[in-house]
């Protein structure tokens, strides 16, 4: 195990433990806020995967975030089901979908390939928009309560769930890095040609990190929808992608931990500067500006790029 493979591995032990005290003397803001980091870390994570380290575009990951909280908000207010059997459903329809546009798709390159996949994303917005007898419109809809064992679970429930989901995410990736396919990924990201000249099937490879990416947004989706108790398109609007894309930059692309930073830092502005919701954007942008002129590597990026230099 590497010294940064070490120190991540401490960092998140570490972390772990805090957050998981943190409901016995955080108030309800801070738990929330600790949710809203945690779904757009499990988002980021999974554009890191297809992007920092496979070395592909992706510019519709709120397709699939939409997909997975408005397919399981549906199946629960029309049919009936349980969020427990809903969820699942979401993603598994979330990864179908996910696979079947894979093939035309995953043959563009660059520049093509930010255009399908915003190209993708749109009509997802646009159908969970535009049919208002099913999904509310543009107005939103509600999303049932979870009822376990006939008690309604709240915000300390679902500050837990989501943060189970955000380690086991975490813990994929730090898992894939090293192993046989993050190498696989890291080939084709440095030199597509030279890993098929090697063996590397790089269509196989490149599918994998898109339905990776696809799981984990469609569960971040599932998980938003249900701890909200309300969604509307708004939410997984074009400009979704920006921001995680924004995430990524800040944390560092192609690291473990920064998909953790920029999501905690980038989406914490807005929630901490609530008193001049005004300025928010323009501090994300201050924000932004400064990592990639003074940090381009990203925050974390930066500091491994250094640590390796003075060893």
């Amino acid at each position: 195990m590497s010294d940064n493979r070490k120190r991540h591995f401490i960092i998140c032990l570490v972390a772990v433990a805090i957050l998981a005290l943190l409901p016995m003397t955080a108030g309800e803001f801070w738990l929330y806020m600790i949710r809203i980091i945690c779904i757009y870390t499990i988002l980021t994570i999974g554009l890191n995967i297809f992007m920092g380290y496979c070395g592909q575009i992706n510019f519709g990951a709120s397709g699939f975030f939409c997909m997975g909280a408005y397919v399981p908000t549906i199946l629960q207010m029309k049919f009936g089901c349980h969020y427990f059997v809903a969820f699942p459903a979401g993603v598994a329809l979330s990864l179908f979908v996910a696979w079947a546009v894979s093939w035309p798709l995953l043959r563009l390159r660059s520049h093509a390939m930010a255009i399908g996949t915003l190209a993708f994303a749109m009509p997802v917005y646009l159908v969970f928009e535009r049919f208002e007898k099913v999904t509310g419109g543009s107005d939103g809809t509600v999303v049932h309560s979870l009822s376990l064992f006939g008690r309604i679970m709240g915000p300390v429930f679902y500050y837990y769930l989501i943060l189970i989901f955000a380690g086991l995410a975490f813990l994929v990736a730090y898992l894939l890095v090293d192993s046989r396919i993050g190498m696989a990924f890291k080939a084709i990201r440095d030199n597509e040609d030279a890993a098929a000249a090697l063996g590397v099937n790089a269509d196989h490879y490149r599918r994998l990190a898109w339905l990776l990416n696809a799981l984990l947004a469609a569960i971040a989706g599932g998980l938003y929808a249900q701890q909200a108790g309300f969604i509307s398109p708004v939410t997984f609007s074009l400009a979704t992608n920006v921001t995680l894309l924004v995430m990524l930059c800040v944390g560092g692309s192609g690291t473990i931990l920064g998909p953790v930073v920029g999501a905690a830092i980038m989406s914490s502005v807005p929630y901490l500067l609530i008193t001049i919701q005004e300025y928010a954007y323009l501090v994300q942008g201050l924000i932004l500006f400064a990592v990639l002129r003074f940090l381009p590597a990203g925050i974390v990026g930066t500091i491994e790029k250094r640590n390796a230099g003075a060893e």
